[in-house]
């Protein structure tokens, strides 16, 4: 699904607003790939919660890391796809029927959606470990994606990089709030850690619920924009990045 989908213009927004502010930093809590499939330049994105395309292994000891695009990364996790049975023969009230329901269900398995395996009626076939992705450098370790599961520490080289752009920013003038409720930590203090240095606050988010008095307590001279990031962004932005919607639609 992620490889499906496609950069929005806010992504671009944000990625043109990085190339043309050597000063902006974006942190980002997606693992879809998106923003840098907007080319956002490199240096000025961190991923809190890892990437989806960064596959690594599972042994503690092995630091192996690869950018991965292939689904399924094995044959072995694909995603099992229903396929309608045809009719019973006995069921039919004519040769011609038959013929039907057989041709029916020939060009239903070519279109054969895949199963929701988040569905436990969905039976899902049992694996033998050589079939699964094995680590090439270590021989012992599985393969798994580069994203931060529940209970794991984020990043530290990460979170290492960000406390030190904070650190060593004499002022922020500015934080952007975009898509997020703001109620997973470490992400939702650096709205506080910016007001420290200066920064006015202004969130763009779909519901005004998690506002004030919810969770980025907007003060006096903030600004909340409520609707689409990927309508509002890039217009209030536009003074600093000029009409970016050619450019977007001609990327996607």
């Amino acid at each position: 699904m992620a490889l499906q989908a496609q950069p929005n213009p806010a992504h671009y927004a944000l990625a043109e607003l990085a190339r043309r502010k050597k000063g902006f930093l974006t942190l980002s809590q997606n693992a879809d790939g998106l923003s840098q499939r907007a080319q956002h330049p490199s240096s000025q994105i961190r991923l809190l919660h890892g990437s989806l395309f960064d596959v690594k292994c599972t042994s503690f000891y092995c630091n192996y890391v690869e950018q991965n695009f292939t689904d399924p990364i094995v044959p072995a996790l694909a995603i099992p796809k229903g396929v309608p049975q045809p009719a019973p023969l006995g069921t039919a009230e004519s040769g011609a029927d038959a013929t039907d329901s057989l041709s029916n269900a020939m060009e239903a398995a070519t279109a054969a959606k895949e199963l929701d395996i988040s569905d436990d009626r969905i039976e899902i076939p049992e694996l033998d470990p050589t079939d699964l992705p094995q680590c090439p450098k270590c021989g012992d370790g599985l393969l798994r994606p580069g994203v931060v599961w529940f209970g794991e520490m984020l990043p530290s080289q990460t979170m290492s990089d960000i406390n030190e752009w904070i650190k060593n920013s004499e002022k922020v003038d500015l934080i952007l709030v975009i898509g997020t409720s703001s109620k997973v930590y470490p992400a939702a203090g650096y709205v506080d850690e910016a007001r420290a240095k200066g920064a006015r606050v202004a969130v763009i988010n779909l519901d005004r619920a998690d506002t004030p008095g919810g969770m980025y307590g907007l003060q006096k001279g903030d600004w909340f924009f409520e609707g689409d990031a990927g309508v509002i962004l890039p217009e209030i932005l536009k003074g600093e990045i000029g009409d970016i919607s050619d450019r977007a639609h001609n990327r996607q």
